[in-house]
């Protein structure tokens, strides 16, 4: 599999494909995921991170801020990951031996597609899970940023208003 894009055609239970579909590796909604007929506990915290329980609490998870860090810890079940803005809306996945095993950005619609594509080259071996976990972790950072930096630009945009405004009456 070279990539994961994301179905956003029911907002409420969005479906990750694998590539651009038909096949689907997974749906999910607020507080759990279908990922092949399994079900997956969900939680998500901006603050602290998320995480993936599955039926045989095995856990996936990611810690740090997801609205801010620029660098945030990943274990899945175990195996350990890091994942790392590289600059702007661009970031990376490497594996505990810094070997590049993937990689996402917000930019050119990337939060509504959140494609993540991976480039482990057979360095590193990742199993369907693990692939579900770190695309929905992908997601959820990208979708953390946008509400940020979309809230920060309705403050800056309502006080130049309210500027505008006061400069106008005077």
């Amino acid at each position: 599999m070279k990539y994961t894009s994301w179905d956003r055609s029911d907002r409420d239970n969005p479906k990750l494909l694998k590539e651009d579909g038909p096949e689907t590796l997974g749906t999910f909604s607020s507080g759990s995921a279908d990922i092949d007929g399994d079900f997956w506990r969900l939680s998500v915290d901006q603050k602290l991170g998320a995480s993936a329980t599955t039926a045989d609490d095995r856990v996936f998870r990611i810690t740090g801020n997801l609205a801010r860090d620029k660098k945030l810890d990943v274990s899945l079940d175990g195996r350990t990951f890091t994942v790392t803005n590289e600059q702007s809306n661009d970031w990376i996945i490497d594996d505990v031996n810094d070997n590049f095993v993937a990689q996402f950005s917000g930019k050119n619609n990337g939060v509504r597609a959140s494609n993540l594509e991976f480039m482990h080259e057979g360095k590193v071996e990742l199993s369907t899970e693990e692939i579900v976990a770190l695309s929905w972790f992908a997601r959820l950072i990208l979708e953390n940023r946008l509400k940020t930096s979309s809230v920060a630009m309705i403050a800056t945009l309502a006080l130049a208003s309210a500027v505008a405004v006061v400069a106008f009456l005077l």
